[in-house]
């Protein structure tokens, strides 16, 4: 027990040396608590509050108006830095995956077509009067599907498509991020779809989310990253996983937070999200994984 606490004692003070005095933040992705929303949204947003959240990434406006979820946020003391872009209705198709009356394969059919790249105008238009509203700075792309990476010439298309959402952002004074899976990381046409992406958008224009446990999961390192391209990542996500790649309350799988948080500090990232796909009680693993990050900090 000694020594465990002495562990503690030494991630804790690595990760104040890396934050600073004034710990950063900590965020959660309301997408982890979906199911708990659609059945009470602001008690949800309360409870996510009362454990000392006090920045939350969201789904678009959750098919709701984004003015009267902004009064939401502000009612229960949380800010909302960033949104993963769902226009279009296609929040639907978040609700019927999470409620698995839809299969991922199907929402992944029906997402592309909403996200067609040849409107990405329309969409960004959509994206960016939704974010003005929520008080949010990023707009986060937050998939791209193994169907849209199989050649150089469809990557290279996406960047494209990054670069001109990105820029439409910046007129409105919002930035553009990019989010992770693991599919990116797995060589497509003879190349990393991931590296291409980074290599080929405009640095002004198309920053990053880097979603640690995918990019982990994939066998790529963060830290890598994050000493590679200082500057291009903004926000993280951070969630934990097992030995064998499943996604697992953070602070209880193999993930080293002290270290990966204090490489994310120095590439200079703003906002840090917690984020636990498919947890059995939501609010349970929110509440566990606040605690264990707060320990560090």
């Amino acid at each position: 027990m000694k020594d465990a606490v002495l562990t503690l004692a030494a991630a804790s003070a690595m990760t104040r040396a890396a934050l600073g005095a004034k710990a950063q933040p900590l965020g959660l992705q309301l997408y982890t608590v979906m199911s708990m929303l659609e059945r009470d949204f602001e008690g949800t947003l309360a409870n996510v509050a009362q454990i000392g959240y006090r920045e939350v990434e969201t789904i678009g406006a959750f098919g709701r108006d984004p003015a009267q979820v902004r009064e939401l946020l502000d009612k229960h003391g949380l800010v909302s830095p960033s949104q993963h872009m769902v226009p279009d209705g296609l929040y639907t198709v978040f609700e019927k995956l999470t409620r698995r009356e839809l299969t991922f394969e199907d929402a992944g059919k029906r997402w592309r077509e909403v996200m067609s790249l040849d409107r990405v105008g329309p969409i960004m238009e959509e994206c960016v009067a939704q974010a003005k509203v929520l008080g949010q700075k990023y707009i986060v792309w937050q998939i791209l599907w193994p169907e849209q990476m199989q050649t150089r010439a469809l990557i290279h298309g996406f960047c494209k498509a990054l670069n001109t959402a990105g820029e439409l952002c910046s007129k409105e004074g919002l930035v553009l991020n990019y989010h992770n899976h693991d599919a990116e990381f797995s060589p497509h046409d003879g190349v990393i779809p991931y590296d291409v992406i980074l290599e080929n958008t405009d640095p002004k224009f198309v920053k990053f989310e880097l979603d640690t446990y995918w990019a982990t999961k994939a066998g790529a390192d963060p830290l890598v990253y994050f000493n590679k391209y200082p500057g291009r990542y903004r926000q993280c996500h951070l969630k934990d996983g097992t030995a064998n790649g499943e996604i697992t309350t953070i602070g209880h799988g193999i993930m080293n937070f002290p270290v990966l948080l204090a490489a994310a500090r120095k590439a200079g990232i703003e906002h840090y999200y917690v984020e636990q796909d498919g947890a059995a009680d939501p609010m349970k693993a929110v509440q566990q994984a606040y605690t264990y990050l707060r320990a560090l900090s």
